[in-house]
């Protein structure tokens, strides 16, 4: 016999911060795009998808039919560092073969987001460093811990206002979000540039601001570029940038910035550890904007976590997927994240899943389109395939929307200051996104009427 689910919270508060969800889920009775709340006993559909973690919903059939495969790559936790196995291969194939862009060959796994970003950041560093030595700036030679610690000291990430890139060492240093995630902790003072957010809908007016706002960013870098030459190893990016607001940029921003990378010397990396997998209606965000960068971070959806890499980080025989060690982790990626993984992956290819995310996605946009028309207090829709937001008068009002949405039966998530996000999984149904909506305009209709009152 269990637990129970009324002595969940209790039991944890014990030794941790359990200021969690209220619910508590049941591992068996949740599905698809409804998770069940053991201790309410109701359905709730899922539009947040453990922080958008969760590709094919919950307890989908072909990983219920795997439970044997998942269970024997559980029992023995292999060091994928330097222990191979077959799971692992295979599963490193399928990923490769379905998730990897051509130009993006040489990969990297490690267990966290944080850690994905993190590396590409390593190995941005580590290809700058050769970079400077090349061009005759730093000597090369023997190692020296002084002279290391003098030649490293001068290289920076350049990065984005509102942006949330991790909670690890380096990430630290290029997340500015909450506060709450970053303060008191020792941090690095790396370049961080305006991010020319669109503010929707778009009209004439809009694009005349972008324009200017898009100048002025990529103005900003190459001042701090001349004024501080061949120190910045990368700029990264989230192609939409999720925790900050759900900020989108426009397509020909992205490919402004790989110009302006290279003009710099820069490597370009995109964090696409909340955008990647599907979510907006292509493999990886980037993809609308028919950009190529030089390194992609990838997490949440894919499982297990890690980063891709293009040509230029191998511009040098001494690089991080050459050297043993320059990059690693004990586990290098847990091996049933990998086998589940490939497993999703296959699903996602067999059941065209990012090509659902991108027509039940466009259903959802049209549908809050027509809610934000409906409603003065929403504004801002916007959304890219499945990944989508909107606007709310203020955090109270959001704060308050986002409660009323649980209590009618949907879980949402929080988006910056005022913003509702939505992150169902790939799996999600044109009934669903009605199920959505029906109770979007629920809670719409009862805030206005307890505003009026």
């Amino acid at each position: 016999m269990g637990l129970g689910a009324d002595l969940v919270h209790s039991t944890l508060g014990r030794h941790i911060l359990a200021d969690g969800y209220d619910f508590v889920i049941d591992l068996d009775k949740s599905a698809g795009c409804h998770f069940h709340d053991s201790r309410s006993g109701r359905d709730i559909l899922d539009m947040f998808s453990c922080f958008a973690s969760l590709p094919l919903g919950w307890n989908h059939p072909d990983l219920l039919a795997a439970k044997g495969e998942l269970a024997r790559a559980s029992v023995n936790k292999v060091a994928n560092s330097d222990l191979y196995t077959e799971a692992m291969a295979e599963s490193v194939a399928a990923f490769g073969r379905i998730a990897s862009p051509s130009y993006l060959p040489h990969h990297f796994f490690v267990s966290g987001g944080a850690l994905a970003v993190e590396n590409t950041m390593k190995a941005a560093m580590d290809w700058k460093s050769h970079d400077r030595e090349a061009m005759g700036i730093d000597a090369s030679g023997k190692f020296d811990w002084d002279t290391d610690q003098e030649k490293s000291s001068h290289l920076t990430i350049g990065h984005f206002h509102e942006a949330f890139h991790g909670r690890s060492g380096y990430t630290l240093s290029v997340t500015n979000t909450d506060p709450n995630k970053t303060a008191r902790f020792a941090k690095f003072d790396w370049p961080r540039f305006d991010n020319p957010k669109i503010h929707f809908p778009v009209d004439e007016a809009e694009n005349a601001r972008l324009d200017a706002c898009e100048a002025a960013t990529l103005d900003s870098i190459r001042a701090h570029a001349e004024a501080n030459p061949d120190t910045m190893a990368a700029i990264i990016m989230e192609p939409i940038q999720g925790e900050g607001g759900d900020n989108h940029f426009r397509d020909s921003f992205l490919r402004d910035m790989r110009s302006v990378c290279d003009e710099v010397g820069a490597l370009y990396i995109f964090d696409e550890v909340q955008t990647g997998m599907g979510a907006t209606g292509k493999m990886w965000a980037h993809q609308h904007s028919s950009v190529e960068p030089d390194m992609i971070a990838f997490g949440k959806k894919s499982q297990v976590c890690g980063l891709m890499a293009g040509p230029r980080l191998k511009e040098f025989d001494d690089n991080v997927f050459a050297t043993s060690s320059r990059i690693n982790s004990t586990w290098g990626g847990n091996l049933t994240d990998f086998v589940r993984a490939r497993l999703i992956l296959e699903t996602i290819e067999r059941d065209d899943l990012v090509r659902n995310a991108e027509v039940v996605g466009a259903e959802l946009i049209a549908g809050l389109n027509e809610f934000g028309t409906s409603h003065e207090m929403v504004s801002s829709v916007r959304g890219r395939g499945l990944f989508a937001a909107f606007t709310l008068p203020s955090q109270d009002i959001r704060n308050r929307f986002n409660s009323a949405c649980l209590e009618a039966g949907m879980h949402v998530l929080n988006s910056g200051t005022q913003s509702i996000r939505l992150r169902p999984s790939l799996t999600f149904s044109s009934d669903e996104v009605n199920e959505g909506l029906n109770i979007l305009e629920s809670v719409a209709n009862s805030i206005e009427s307890s505003a009026v009152a």
